[in-house]
Parts: C-alpha cells; sequence; structure tokens
C-alpha cells in the first residue's frame, strides 16, 4: 500500500476549529436580522471539540412557527447543512 501524500495534523485543526468563529457569527447576525423583534432571541457561544455558534429563541414560537428555520431560510442558510 502506498504512502499517503499527506499527514493529518490533529492539534492544527484543533485549533483552527476552536478559535475560527468569525464566519460563524457573521452567519448567526444574518439569521437573528432575518426574526422578527418581538421574538427573544440570544446568540450562544460555546466550546465543544470546535467553537460553536447557536441561535436561541423561545421554544414555543420554533415549534409554532419555526422562526429560527425560517429565518435560516430566508438567509439562504439551510439549518442542519453547512
Amino acid at each position: 500500500m502506498a504512502r499517503p501524500l499527506w499527514r493529518r495534523n490533529s492539534k492544527t485543526i484543533e485549533r483552527i476549529l476552536k478559535t475560527k468563529d468569525a464566519p460563524l457569527k457573521a452567519a448567526a447576525a444574518v439569521i437573528v436580522a432575518n426574526i422578527d423583534d418581538d421574538q427573544l432571541v440570544r446568540i450562544d457561544e460555546y466550546v465543544t471539540d470546535r467553537k460553536v455558534v447557536g441561535i436561541v429563541v423561545a421554544a414555543d414560537a420554533q415549534a409554532r412557527d419555526g422562526v429560527a428555520t425560517k429565518a435560516a431560510s430566508a438567509a439562504g442558510i439551510s439549518p442542519g447543512k453547512p
């Protein structure tokens, strides 16, 4: 079997995934801008094995109207698909 042409650098990949959050924040800001002002909404940021930016809306508004899903769709972002 041939040797791979590249070698994965796990520590560098981990560092990038935990620190490069500007695109995530920008996408979250676009989504939040598409949510009506009368809705309570906040952006949560935390780190798991990578940096995460989450949009939190009221559970009943999401269940009844899908406000976050509709806002993401209006922004051209498909929830669950990067």
